[in-house]
């Protein structure tokens, strides 16, 4: 640790042409601007740690949103990416067990607004920025764009609106059956427990918890889910949704609330 009092002192006494007094005063003001100087310092490092940190966690978050963009999945994608601190390796492998964005629900869609709560706060507020922008009202029909202003840059949530509304909204999605969505979905893991007393959309939310889980367990972040058991059929089915709901099941069949909720 430095002794600015010692080093201001040794300073000021080199200056023979200055009286014992002149010196005392040269020695206060030198360890003043010691300390300013070592002050500056600190803060700067501990500036340039934080700003490390904030780009780190955004270039791993545009990193899974790229992964999922890759197969169709750049809204979930980001879901994970802003609940869990999956890399991209870890999302593409669980988002494969999910239906595209163009087959999921509206409700799989959402992104959370109770972000993850894992790493450093630079890491946290980061995350928090990126969602405020991706869920954002504007961002619907413009999430490339959204994703693009939120990863790509460091925006506040205005200055990106700003850019946001000035781009033109996509088509419509349009929403397909549940039968739709899962065969697109290809083969998911049953539901743990039952299903038969679930709403759709609270078996969307069970599917996002089961992802979350997954995503979390596949990087020793969370103990893994216990092994789930088949799903009991629902009577008010139609045997095309009970044969497709049977068919959902796997690293994401009954995985994603966090997200959800958020």
């Amino acid at each position: 640790m430095t002794d600015f009092k010692a080093e201001a002192t040794r300073r000021a006494n080199t200056r023979t042409d200055l009286s014992p007094t002149e010196r005392r005063v040269l020695a206060g003001e030198i360890e003043t601007t010691l300390r300013a100087a070592a002050d500056a310092a600190e803060k700067a490092k501990a500036a340039a740690a934080v700003e490390a940190e904030t780009a780190a966690e955004r270039a791993r978050i545009a990193t899974v949103i790229r992964a999922g963009s890759s197969n169709g999945r750049p809204r979930q994608a980001a879901r994970l990416a802003l609940s869990t601190p999956i890399s991209a390796e870890g999302a593409a492998a669980v988002l494969m067990t999910l239906p595209t964005d163009a087959a999921a629900s509206p409700e799989a869609l959402v992104v959370p607004t109770a972000i993850g709560t894992f790493g450093t706060q630079a890491a946290v507020t980061e995350r928090r920025r990126i969602a405020s922008i991706l869920g954002h009202a504007e961002a619907e029909g413009r999430f490339p764009v959204a994703a693009a202003l939120a990863v790509e840059t460091a925006l506040d949530l205005g200055q990106a609106l700003a850019a946001l509304t000035s781009a033109p909204k996509s088509e419509a999605r349009k929403y397909p059956t549940l039968a739709e969505r899962s065969a697109a979905a290809g083969s998911f893991g049953p539901l743990a427990g039952g299903a038969d007393h679930m709403t759709r959309s609270q078996r969307v939310d069970a599917i996002w918890s089961k992802a979350v889980n997954d995503a979390n367990a596949s990087i020793g972040a969370v103990p893994a889910a216990p092994e789930a058991r088949p799903v009991p059929l629902n009577p008010s089915m139609t045997e095309d949704e009970a044969t497709a709901l049977r068919g959902a099941g796997g690293l994401a069949g009954g995985a994603l609330a966090d997200l959800a909720k958020g």
